[in-house]
């Protein structure tokens, strides 16, 4: 069998259309892209020669530290096993952390076994699958209340344009999808949201959603 073309690293990493890096065994981050940089704010001089967990800090669902020394990624690695897909939080300089789909290989043809972690970013997805469970989770308590009441106050009046953005909203589309979805601009569905949370007095889209299900406004 004619053995394994080597492999430049860099090369292959610069060349990943998602944000990558590598790490070796050790942990220690060898190869960082353009698009890592741009997606964590962390140039690569900043991250090459680091250790991965201290530049990434990936937290699972449960927010538990995924980047620690029993790193599953390594583990799998020295055992032989096949790498998992894991979606994780990972913290970004300067600006909110970001979710991740992490899919990574180890790559052949090198002195040392190294691994390459792609990232693909899935925080619209994460938010918007949080924002409809915590919907559900309203509309759950709702119909599981002995005497559900209309809370008091004045009968709220929205347009059909405004409940129709509402039932977006609660299926936890944002901002720019709904002005997709009725071929509006951002600025008149960002109108029309302000709107129904005056109308509801509610003070984020999630509490203008709940007072809605409490009204059966939709």
């Amino acid at each position: 069998m004619a053995p394994l073309p080597r492999v430049d690293l860099a090369e292959l990493v610069d060349g990943t259309g998602d944000a990558a890096f590598a790490v070796d065994a050790a942990h220690t981050i060898v190869a960082w892209n353009r698009a890592a940089e741009d997606l964590l704010d962390v140039k690569a001089r900043d991250a090459l020669g680091r250790d991965c967990g201290l530049v990434i800090g990936g937290r699972n669902g449960e927010g538990h530290i995924v980047c620690t020394t029993l790193c599953p990624f390594r583990l799998a690695m020295h055992r032989g096993e096949r790498l998992p897909t894991m979606d994780l939080q990972v913290r970004r300089a300067g600006r909110p952390p970001v979710w991740v789909r992490m899919t990574s290989i180890i790559v052949a043809g090198l002195d040392h076994p190294c691994v390459v972690h792609i990232l693909h970013d899935i925080t619209e997805d994460h938010n918007r699958e949080a924002f409809v469970q915590q919907v559900m989770q309203a509309a759950a308590s709702l119909s599981g209340s002995r005497d559900p009441k209309t809370p008091n106050g004045p009968p709220v009046l929205l347009s059909p344009r405004e409940t129709e953005i509402l039932r977006l909203l609660a299926t936890g589309a944002g901002t720019r999808e709904i002005a997709q979805a009725l071929s509006i601009s951002v600025a008149t569905v960002r109108n029309h949201i302000q709107q129904i949370m005056t109308a509801l007095r509610a003070h984020s889209r999630l509490e203008a959603v709940v007072k809605a299900l409490q009204r059966r406004l939709f």
